[in-house]
């Protein structure tokens, strides 16, 4: 499935900081967005009476709509600012990080260049060891395998999710003028989890709505409503009352890109203490671009 972008980096963890190894756990949690939008993003405009859609009917369509978003997202550049902020128990603010980043899309993935970290531009040789970096990455998912294995991936998260989770008491609403279909999201009470993922969607409860024109998600709010430990809280814990929102909005042209993910809680992973954390992702300035490339001399790999 398309990367939405909502993922939350750790951009300034250095190796031994403590929330680095809760990276998998936190982006697996903001997979459920891709499974959300999985049910319904093939949802076609009905009249008011009409009987609401069925979210797991429309799941093939719904991938086939994802895989022509994603070629129409290559062409936007976008300004993202990530915001990372650690609190005590209380709430106090102990550290904020801060990153700013360019973000453009290569084969349906998403490429995020480094400008800023903490209000400061990156240093000449930062900045070339960025630059290098970037290229790679480039380079790497313009090979459509390369690009296919991530979105394989992503497509396994999205299935983990779509079988613990269950969309209910579906109801359509009108919002400026259009239709809009909001949910409320469940675990499933007859599933069994055996993945990460899955056992972090049979903890979420929340909301989520949609435009029914097009499918596309507009809004998801979820919370965790009991802890989850894995290993016998030796290699994971999320506790209760981790909080996620992301808002999802159309572009003129029609493409839908993602403005605000947001969210709080405390987690540990593995030995590490949990921190606890409140985290925000802005998305702005997009804006359609195009470009064109000439070689000029013998190509030399990426290393």
């Amino acid at each position: 499935m398309r990367n939405i972008v909502l993922r939350i980096r750790f951009f300034a963890c250095p190796a031994e900081h403590p929330l680095l190894p809760m990276r998998p756990l936190l982006r697996n949690t903001i997979s459920l967005s891709f499974a959300v939008c999985a049910f319904s993003l093939a949802a076609q405009t009905r009249p008011a009476a009409a009987p609401l859609p069925d979210p797991m009917q429309l799941l093939q369509r719904a991938i086939a709509n994802e895989k022509k978003m994603a070629a129409e997202q290559e062409r936007y550049e976008c300004r993202v600012t990530d915001q990372l902020i650690q609190t005590d128990k209380n709430g106090n603010v102990k550290k904020t990080t801060t990153e700013v980043d360019d973000q453009f899309f290569v084969n349906g993935v998403p490429i995020e260049h480094t400008l800023s970290k903490n209000g400061k531009s990156l240093s000449a040789s930062a900045m070339k060891k960025e630059d290098q970096r970037v290229m790679k990455e480039t380079v790497k998912y313009s090979n459509q395998s390369a690009a296919q294995k991530r979105t394989n991936q992503q497509n396994q998260q999205v299935q983990d999710f779509l079988q613990a989770m269950m969309l209910t008491d579906g109801r359509r609403v009108l919002q400026n003028g259009r239709s809009v279909l909001e949910y409320d999201i469940v675990p499933n009470p007859r599933f069994q989890p055996h993945t990460l993922n899955q056992h972090i969607a049979t903890v979420l409860k929340g909301t989520a709505s949609f435009d029914e024109r097009s499918g596309e998600m507009i809004d998801l709010n979820v919370r965790s409503v009991a802890d989850i430990k894995l290993g016998g809280g030796l290699l994971a814990n999320l506790h209760k009352g981790f909080w996620v929102h992301i808002h999802n909005h159309a572009e003129p042209d029609g493409v839908w890109l993602t403005d605000l993910a947001e969210g709080s809680g405390d987690a540990r992973a593995a030995l590490f203490f949990h921190p606890y954390f409140r985290f925000k992702e802005t998305t702005d300035g997009c804006h359609l671009y195009s470009a064109t490339a000439q070689q000029v001399g013998q190509a030399k790999p990426v290393k």
